[in-house]
């Protein structure tokens, strides 16, 4: 597991799920239990929360795509000695703004496999020198490792809540 104090609370959570000491290994930790639990939740169930106000396996599957590429650009950003404030943003509001009645769920989980392995590409190009590097965003002083950790975690954190909310074998 990462050292949980290179990592700023509001992550903690996240990377606490991790039990790879490497970001490589973290990034593919659980990915395909992932997939493949994305896969076999029956497409008459992708547009129907488990709870009023809660997200639909769609709609976490897009949040999913949404955070990993802004945390993988704030890595990229970082890595190459980027010092520019980057802003946060607000995961409720892209969600409540998403227009997927149009979209393929199948197709989005298959989005989702490409967008791991180019944020692994990416991850994989880094230095140990780069990885070290900080940068500034939502207010906080994040590395470029620490990103690869929140993204697996992340993940991770909606495995478990497809897991736990949804009715899925």
């Amino acid at each position: 597991m990462p050292n949980l104090e290179n990592i700023p609370a509001y992550y903690q959570g996240y990377v606490a799920l991790v039990k790879s000491e490497s970001v490589i290994d973290a990034l593919q930790e659980g990915f395909s239990e992932t997939l493949e639990k994305l896969r076999s939740i029956p497409l008459q169930k992708v547009d129907t929360a488990y709870e009023e106000g809660k997200w639909t396996p769609k709609q976490l599957l897009q949040h999913l795509i949404d955070v990993e590429r802004i945390l993988s650009q704030r890595a990229l950003r970082f890595g190459r000695h980027d010092m520019t404030q980057l802003p946060g943003f607000d995961h409720d509001a892209y969600a409540e703004r998403y227009e997927l009645s149009h979209r393929d769920f199948t197709d989005m989980i298959d989005e989702l496999d490409f967008v791991r392995k180019a944020t692994l590409s990416l991850f994989k190009s880094f230095t140990e020198k780069e990885l070290q590097r900080e940068g500034f965003a939502n207010g906080m002083v994040l590395s470029v490792e620490n990103q690869g950790f929140v993204i697996a975690g992340h993940t991770l954190h909606h495995y478990n809540v497809l897991i736990e909310r949804y009715d899925i074998a």
